[in-house]
């Protein structure tokens, strides 16, 4: 049986079946968070609901909370109950070799007792051991700290030139030399203990026998537990942002400050094997720059490889080679990919890091786009000639993260080929920490999760299409990052040179994809391994260099200062047998960054050199191109991307448009230019269904054209078959043309799926040996305030997981008494508190106690258990009391007052009022439901004309997940993005009941409310636990519901044909 991953399916002709109805292998698998004290039925229970929400399967994932020994004999017995699940199910039950992140030292057990494999670094710095002063945070991943846990390496006389550069007198220093304020001092040691390790350090990534220890520790005990369903059931395994030391750098050359550097005890004696010379006789060039008229150091050059290589083989590669044997793939991405810089820091090259994943993968976090990220490990799967690319998304998007962003987000990863989607995260628990673990919870938290098949269908019908045949890219880029290794020195001596080849790198990627030219990377430390014979390509009968799977007819050398000589021997071939060779900005002036002896070792006779401007790259591509997307106004726009696959004699293309959320409608109405005959069927990956499309062939004969109206966060996907265009075909609908606006519905009742819901975040609180209260604050606030009294670990980013800790370290070590006042216009009889643990504490409202056990209820989580309020609400001012024994593990949370009411919230004060006669469009958090986190349901009047026509509802202005539209109670479909408008087929004349579902986010009940409106688009822990300029004392609410009345529309006249002025191609 093939690996699922390797999607078996799209080798076979294309299935119209398959396509209406993917199987799970083109599907989404989370990361599922296992982060509590686990219940198999809860586990099992929530397997269930990923097939609801049209998951493929998941990733078992070990996250802040764990209370379940990682690894341990329950975990294992769980993993496998999952897993047979799963295959009961036909889901897929993938691994995750890590408890939390990053990957490699398997929650701190690889390290334990092993000092010898804990992450080592090189710390050079003038100041000697005995200046540690403050004790540094700990870290939570290889970011290096200072521990003086070391020993001294050697030491350095730094003498520097007016120019900040090493002057001559720069040297190691002799153990007889005296030190005096020129010298530095390297120590070679690790990190101290963190938390987040459970009171360990990571791991040595360049060290084999670290590596081999944790996958034996990791990999080995799921082999024995459920290697039966390697590569079947259990098609892969996920490693998450392996890593080693990050380097730092000097802010300017005379800054006295710590540096650090990746390392290893046998460093040296590897580097030398390698190089011929000796590192440390070296190690200050990788710090500072050289004069000018030495050139780059080829030594800073030779360490930057170096250290990657290491890191590659130690653990990217020996991890593959165990997967490879033991049948199941390794998929994952790495830490810190995006930039020159930060790939630079944290791993060396990122494409090196990818080139033995089975499915090379990415991390895209806060709805950022980056092109290149994806870009470099695209490129290497296709050279690889896999058919996928793993993405982690949506990551640290927050609770407000709607279904609109859902799959912009999902199109722009998928035109530049990502398949295996791996949604961050599905939580089994929001108990404590957890549900500040980077939201929203992709699951039954979420009041809108029975309707996410919505996107995962229409993601899986896409990767249906876009795992056939192979891509069509004919343009190679050399990777830049060598480059850009020469210039990492002193900040502000080389930030100019580090800008630029910052700046170049996004520009070229952001010129080429949306000036619609697809390309791949092409790394050169990888290039010599992917050699095949220059050969005549078959479709176009071009000269093309084969790199691996793929063939390349131009390849482009981008502002490089360094090349590889192999690398160059490469390109002097291809060009002499008729390659096309682009030198784009500035030449080459070093050859593997040494000057060559003659200059013109570097020429390549036959390349073309063109200065870097977006125009000047792509006229020189033209002949490349094989889509045109142009505008009404004439103009090509910038807002698409795009992939074609070729498939035997058939073409696969997917489109899609990037803008979104500006606030304004971004219909743009075009005429899409495909290069040569076609007859196009357009496939709809929300429907399945397909439908044949007029289409007709330009003057010139070389084109197809169409024409297509985008609107914002729209797509588009096509089967493109040999032949002449039927241009008499009836033309698709386009909503925005062919409907116009008539009546506004009239809103008759509101219904509510949850109950109102009155937060209580601010108490006084006051420990059994205090005798008075504090004065008022904020849970979370009274929390650390605690803590520190205590002296234990503040719960911020990095803290143990309670499976650590032992029963001893558990105990209470006090009481904590918590006093809320709840303001009440009115009596409430029928109301109940929400919160976590309840049956821990001793609960008062009113002085009448409320039991745990009287309610086995909850509310959003399974861990916010419901109680029933005896005695009710009472008008005036009620008081809560809870008293809780506090230990390390002791949650301190928000809670609830659940009913029906209405809520007045004025700054930072809120009261109960009487529940509002009646929500109109509009917020509703304005309305009397600040913190409602349910869905409403708007039950509206349409009235439709005579005669019988066809109708759509237009809903333009919204904030809702998604809204879900019913007439007569037939559900008629969703509204997620632009044009906002629904079809809802041939009325009869008359009254007609509309319903309109506007789904909800638990932001307003469970985000990080105290944080001031748009000071950070990241979603993570510490912003629940701000101070000062990033702490408000008010709330800060989100709109929320339908927030301008709804317009029917009619059908109108459409316009006339597109091709009477179209283009000229």
């Amino acid at each position: 049986m093939e690996n699922p991953l390797t999607y078996p399916k799209s080798s076979e002709p294309f299935d119209s079946a398959l396509f209406r109805a993917p199987t799970t292998e083109y599907r989404g698998c989370p990361l599922w968070s296992w982060n509590n004290k686990l219940n198999g039925d809860d586990l099992l229970e929530q397997i269930d609901d990923f097939q609801t929400m049209g998951m493929g399967g998941f990733h078992i994932h070990s996250r802040v909370g764990l209370d379940t020994e990682y690894l341990g004999h329950e975990f294992m017995e769980l993993v496998k109950t999952c897993v047979g699940k799963a295959k009961k199910k036909e889901l897929l039950a993938c691994l995750y070799d890590e408890d939390r992140w990053p990957s490699g030292c398997a929650g701190g057990l690889v390290v334990a007792g092993r000092p010898e494999y804990k992450l080592q670094h090189l710390l050079l710095t003038p100041l000697p051991y005995g200046n540690l002063g403050e004790k540094p945070a700990p870290s939570a991943s290889g970011r290096a700290v200072r521990s003086e846990e070391g020993f001294l390496l050697a030491r350095y006389r730094v003498v520097l030139n007016e120019d900040g550069t090493l002057a001559t007198g720069s040297k190691i220093m002799s153990p007889n030399d005296s030190s005096d304020e020129n010298t530095w001092y390297a120590y070679v040691e690790p990190n101290p203990p963190s938390e987040w390790f459970n009171s360990q350090t990571y791991v040595d990534t360049f060290s084999k026998p670290a590596i081999a220890c944790f996958i034996e520790i990791t990999h080995e005990k799921y082999k024995s537990k459920v290697g039966n369903d390697f590569g079947k059931v259990i098609p892969c395994i996920f490693t998450d942002e392996p890593q080693f030391a990050h380097k730092t750098q000097l802010r300017d050359a005379r800054q006295r400050q710590d540096v650090f550097m990746p390392w290893s005890l046998d460093l040296p004696e590897t580097f030398k094997n390698r190089y011929g010379y000796d590192l440390l006789e070296k190690l200050l060039e990788t710090v500072w720059d050289q004069p000018a008229e030495l050139g780059p150091s080829t030594a800073r050059y030779h360490f930057h490889d170096h250290i990657c290589e290491r890191f590659v083989e130690a653990f990217m590669d020996q991890i593959s080679t165990w997967c490879q044997a033991n049948n199941i793939f390794l998929i994952g991405h790495i830490m810190k990919e995006p930039f020159l810089w930060s790939q630079t820091d944290a791993v060396g090259e990122a494409m090196r890091c990818y080139r033995n994943l089975n499915v090379p993968g990415v991390d895209i976090l806060c709805d950022r786009f980056e092109y290149n990220t994806v870009k470099q490990a695209a490129s290497v799967a296709r050279q690889n000639g896999g058919r996928g690319v793993m993405s982690e998304l949506y990551g640290v998007t927050n609770w407000t993260f709607d279904f609109e962003g859902h799959k912009g987000s999902g199109d722009w990863q998928a035109a530049l080929g990502i398949t295996f989607r791996v949604p961050h995260l599905t939580w089994v628990s929001m108990a404590g920490e957890a549900k500040r673990d980077y939201p929203a919870s992709i699951g039954y938290q979420s009041p809108w999760f029975k309707e996410y098949s919505y996107i995962e269908d229409y993601f899986a019908r896409t990767n249906v299409v876009l795992t056939r045949g192979r891509p069509i890219t004919r343009v190679g880029v050399i990777h830049p990052i060598e480059s850009y290794w020469l210039c990492r020195g002193p900040v502000v001596e080389n930030f100019e040179e580090q800008d630029f080849r910052e700046q170049a790198f996004a520009d070229l990627t952001n010129w080429l994809l949306q000036g619609l030219i697809d390309f791949d990377f092409v790394s050169e430390s990888l290039l010599p391994g992917q050699l095949s014979e220059v050969s005549e390509s078959g479709e176009e009968n071009r000269k093309s260099l084969a790199v691996g799977a793929c063939r390349y007819e131009v390849i482009i050398v981008p502002n490089l200062k360094t090349i590889r000589s192999s690398t160059l021997r490469v390109l002097k071939s291809f060009a002499a047998s008729g390659g096309r060779v682009i030198i784009a900005g500035e030449s080459p002036i070093f050859i593997d960054a040494s000057m060559p002896k003659d200059p013109s070792e570097l020429d390549i006779p036959g390349a073309r050199s063109i200065p870097f401007t977006r125009t000047n790259v792509l006229q020189a591509l033209d002949q490349q191109r094989d889509l045109r997307i142009i505008g009404s106004n004439g103009k090509h726009s910038r807002h698409f991307l795009y992939q074609m696959r070729q498939d035997e004699d058939h073409r696969f293309v997917f489109i899609c448009n990037t803008e979104r959320k500006t606030g304004r409608f971004t219909v743009s109405s075009t005429t899409v230019s495909l290069k040569g005959k076609w007859k196009i069927t357009m496939l709809n990956a929300f429907t399945g269904d397909e439908e044949a499309i007029p289409a007709q062939i330009s003057p010139c004969g070389q084109w197809t054209n169409f024409p297509q109206t985008f609107a914002g966060c729209s797509s588009l996907l096509l089967r493109l078959s040999p032949g002449s265009p039927d241009s008499t075909l009836p033309a698709p609908l386009v909503l925005t043309e062919q409907y116009r606006r008539s009546n506004e519905v009239e809103l008759k009742s509101v219904e509510m799926s949850e109950p109102n819901v009155l937060l209580l975040d601010y108490a006084e609180y006051k420990l059994e040996t205090d005798e008075s209260w504090s004065n008022t604050d904020e849970v979370l606030r009274i929390d650390n305030i605690v803590r520190t009294r205590l002296g234990m670990p503040l719960k911020l980013e990095a803290y143990k997981q309670p499976w650590s800790i032992s029963q001893n370290e558990r105990t209470a070590v006090t009481l904590l008494e918590l006093r809320f006042h709840i303001i009440s216009e009115m009596d409430i009889e029928d109301a109940h508190l929400a919160m976590e643990d309840p049956e821990l504490a001793t609960i008062t409202l009113n002085g009448h106690e409320l039991s745990a056990a009287s309610s086995n209820e909850w509310w959003v989580d399974k861990a916010i258990r419901k109680l029933p309020i005896k005695g009710g609400i009472k008008k005036g001012i009620n008081t809560l009391l809870i008293k809780i024994p506090f230990g390390l593990l002791t949650n301190v949370e928000r809670v609830y007052i659940l009913g029906d009411f209405g809520v007045r919230l004025s700054g930072r004060h809120a009261a109960l009022i009487p529940a509002p006669g009646t929500i109109k469009f509009g917020d509703w958090t304005r309305q009397g439901l600040p913190f409602y986190a349910g869905n409403i349901t708007y039950h509206c009047k349409l009235e439709v004309p005579s005669p019988s026509q066809p109708i759509a509802l237009c809903v333009p202005r919204f904030c809702a997940p998604l809204l879900a539209i019913s007439v007569d109670g037939v559900r008629k479909g969703v509204i997620i993005s632009e044009p906002y408008i629904l079809e809802l087929g041939v009325l009869e004349p008359g009254e007609h009941n509309i319903q309109i579902v506007a789904y909800g986010n638990r932001f307003n009940a469970f985000g990080h409310l105290h944080l001031p409106e748009g000071a950070s688009p990241w979603c993570g822990p510490l912003l629940w636990r701000t101070e000062d300029d990033w702490w408000t004392p008010e709330y800060s609410i989100v709109q929320m519901g339908v927030l301008q009345t709804p317009v029917m529309m009619v059908r109108g006249k459409p316009k006339a044909a597109f091709w009477k002025e179209g283009p000229t191609y």
